[in-house]
């Protein structure tokens, strides 16, 4: 069996039909025939049987072909990590980012670290905290960065810890004539935005419906369209400071001052499953930049 005949094979469950399969390799349709039952013979089972003139998968067929696809990826995978290494690349970081963090500073320093060390090769995959756990545990990923700490297989150590702000449209007015924002006033005259942080919402949602019994709120689970819905000024937010800093400076958002309310913080996690993983350079290089 070699990756050639694997790719055949692939070839003719999507199409299902040899001869659309023959013509696309630009080879005879009896080769194709004769490698598939080549193939059945060495894993000892029967990948199709005849529709017509089509061919239909067997059940033991659907397996083997989810299989091939897992062969072909790790074969192309292996192909292209030795091919950056010839090309001078000597270290791939294989890196799952939390959406939450993707809309902070974080990809500026990704790419500070990229332009002082061309030789390692990034591939970054955007995720939910939540799966980047899962995504480590299976090998998909090395490391992740993330807003919550690893499961108990998943090591954590945390770079950043922020406060939490509640957000509102930039009113118009000036610092010195515009009126005090008062934050129950705020709650209780918008809808507030919940849920778009993985960690301090069931417990804030908790302590402002007990002080603001009418609140309105409404799930929006990805933090940049709650900024930019508060942004339209059809409701507010409690965000991490780091995405909303660039907002603030530029005049579209406010920040309420709250004083009797206690706001939990949000954090920032370097997660990865072994030593072997794990990587004090790029962890050192992140931690050293004020993300807030």
């Amino acid at each position: 069996m070699d990756i050639r005949t694997i790719k055949t094979f692939i070839l003719a469950a999507e199409h299902e039909n040899y001869r659309e399969v023959a013509e696309k390799l630009f080879i005879t349709q009896p080769a194709i025939t004769f490698q598939m039952k080549q193939l059945e013979k060495e894993l000892g089972g029967q990948l199709f049987i005849k529709d017509g003139r089509n061919i239909v998968l067997t059940e033991f067929g659907r397996l083997f072909y989810r299989e091939s696809l897992e062969i072909v990826s790790q074969f192309e995978n292996s192909i292209h990590r030795i091919n950056q290494y010839k090309q001078g690349f000597n270290k791939l970081l294989r890196i799952a980012i939390s959406p939450l963090l993707a809309d902070t500073i974080l990809p500026t320093v990704l790419h500070k670290y990229m332009l002082a060390n061309p030789t390692v090769e990034f591939t970054i995959q955007v995720m939910e905290s939540k799966e980047i756990s899962e995504q480590i545990e299976s090998g998909i990923v090395d490391f992740g960065l993330s807003c919550l700490p690893g499961t108990s297989l998943i090591k954590s150590i945390q770079f950043h810890e922020e406060p939490v702000s509640l957000i509102i449209k930039h009113d118009g007015y000036d610092f010195e004539s515009g009126p005090v924002l008062d934050p129950f006033e705020t709650l209780e005259n918008n809808i507030l935005f919940t849920d778009n942080h993985p960690y301090y919402w069931p417990d804030l949602k908790e302590k402002l419906i007990t002080m603001v019994p009418s609140l309105r709120m409404m799930k929006v689970n990805q933090s940049y369209i709650t900024k930019r819905f508060v942004l339209e000024g059809m409701g507010v937010s409690f965000l991490p400071k780091s995405i909303i800093n660039k907002e603030l400076l530029e005049g579209r958002l406010l920040e309420v001052p709250v004083d009797n309310i206690d706001i939990p913080s949000a954090s920032m996690y370097f997660v990865y499953r072994n030593d072997q993983q794990f990587d004090s350079e790029l962890m050192n290089f992140i931690s050293s930049f004020h993300f807030s």
